[in-house]
């Protein structure tokens, strides 16, 4: 059993997103211990913003690079260094509009989205070769930096969210100029291969899907600030660090390593092989690491954050539950994502964002029970999701083979 945990890519990507989310959870966790509230509040919410803008931000076509094995010509770059820039500004015009962002926090989403989305860009380009190892790192490599900047901050004093903010838009653009050069000492001539324009329609059902996904693994983040105020969504980032980031790593390493093996699958049999076997593997650490956290979260928060956040049971066993719905869902969509030709690819998008709206709409309505009844509101989305895109996932297992992509 060991050996096969050790096989499984799924666990092994896992465990070196499990280091870059330690790094994530241990730059956040001193920030929450050495800012004011509202000042920890403010980056954590622009730490939701980038995570869906940096995510989606070359639209689709990383996801594209990576389905396909399209090596990254100079063309390909082109398209996905544009469609990056353009997310970027977008994303820092909404969060000065609808968040009300002071400027210099607004510039620091510019710059950090872009960031991430190089990032996004190189790592599409080894996942699609299979390479995970490489790929894996340079996805993680954001997560490196908030450490650095907690580390960095608590050192030399920094107690607002603009100066943190500043720091972290900084090193961001440092790790992305280094990985943006691995990626150009690894090109090599590609044979000919589809040009970005040819698949336009394909990206942009996967930008809309990946969008959707984005926003709801981060819906916490933006949709606390604006109902319960910036004191809760304080203590939900200490939560989540605490809680949900295991799940969240999980969930992205199963789609990281899936979807082409998914796609490489000979049939529905070796599919659903692959499915159980992976499913079962991930199934072990998961429960150990659910009871460590029921255990271990509330008197670590209270001794590690000088008391001055306090994990309540109710908060921990929503976070737990939610955890498990969205390691559910990451299942299903590698497997749609992987195998489900465009019209169902365009379904998972609008069950993806009707569910999102659920959420959206559970939590403004049981936010007179606070924090807790935002996240159980929250958590009715995901159920929803689960069972819709179970629904599409078990259609694709049914099918011999994979369909075949749009032709070049």
């Amino acid at each position: 059993m060991l050996k096969a945990l050790l096989r499984s890519p799924s666990l092994r990507v896992a465990a070196a997103m499990g280091i870059g989310g330690l790094c994530f959870s241990i730059g956040g966790l001193i920030l929450a211990r050495d800012l004011p509230r509202p000042q920890y509040a403010l980056i954590s919410l622009l730490l939701g913003i980038v995570s869906v803008a940096g995510n989606t931000a070359p639209l689709g076509l990383d996801q594209i690079v990576a389905r396909r094995g399209i090596r990254l010509d100079a063309h390909w770059r082109r398209a996905c260094v544009g469609a990056s820039l353009a997310t970027a500004v977008a994303a820092g015009l909404f969060s000065g509009l609808v968040y009300h962002l002071p400027v210099a926090l607004a510039v620091s989403v510019i710059l950090i989205t872009l960031t991430l989305g190089v990032a996004q860009t190189v790592g599409a380009h080894f996942q699609g070769q299979r390479r995970f190892g490489i790929a894996v790192w340079v996805v993680q490599i954001f997560n490196a930096t908030i450490a650095l900047v907690g580390i960095v901050a608590a050192a030399v004093g920094l107690d607002t969210a603009t100066q943190v903010c500043a720091l972290m838009s900084i090193v961001g653009l440092l790790a992305a100029a280094g990985i943006w050069g691995l990626l150009k000492r690894d090109s090599q001539t590609p044979t000919r291969q589809v040009s970005p324009w040819r698949v336009r329609g394909e990206a942009v059902s996967l930008a809309t899907m990946q969008a959707g996904g984005s926003t709801f693994l981060q819906i916490e983040r933006l949709l606390i600030g604006p109902t319960l105020g910036l004191l809760d969504l304080a203590t939900y980032g200490v939560l989540a660090a605490f809680v949900s980031s295991p799940f969240r790593l999980l969930q992205g390493a199963v789609q990281f390593t899936l979807i082409p093996r998914l796609r490489e699958a000979r049939d529905a049999r070796a599919r659903r092989a692959l499915l159980r076997r992976e499913g079962a593997l991930v199934a072990l650490p998961l429960v150990a690491g659910s009871a460590a956290i029921w255990l271990l979260a509330p008197p670590l928060a209270h001794g590690l954050l000088k008391g001055r956040y306090e994990l309540t049971e109710p908060l921990i066993t929503i976070m737990l539950g939610s955890g498990w719905l969205k390691l559910l869902n990451g299942f299903l969509t590698a497997l749609v994502v992987a195998c489900g030709e465009e019209r169902r690819l365009g379904l998972l998008s609008v069950i993806c964002w009707g569910t999102l709206a659920v959420s959206a709409l559970g939590a403004f309505v049981a936010a007179p029970w606070g924090l807790f009844g935002v996240l159980c509101g929250i958590s009715v989305g995901w159920l929803a999701r689960c069972l819709l895109a179970g629904w599409l996932a078990l259609a694709c297992l049914r099918e011999r083979s994979a369909p075949k992509l749009v032709a070049t």
